[in-house]
């Protein structure tokens, strides 16, 4: 997955700008998800659940590509 790639899927899936940019350090930077929220103003707990929501999202735009 390039980031051109992850921006499309991030811009359908997350509201916040905050939280795209906290997500794409998480899966790109490897930063832990505690770290990324503290540096990006996200509310606490918010995202695992979001980096969890991209990885789905990746798994089954990959699953609809093989069918």
């Amino acid at each position: 997955m390039t980031r051109e790639q992850y921006k499309v899927i991030a811009d359908r899936i997350f509201k916040s700008q905050n939280q795209r940019v906290a997500v794409e350090a998480v899966v790109f930077e490897g930063l832990s998800s505690y770290e990324a929220e503290k540096r990006f103003g996200v509310p606490k707990g918010t995202l695992s659940r979001n980096v969890r929501k991209y990885k789905n999202e990746v798994d089954y735009i990959t699953t609809v590509s093989l069918a």
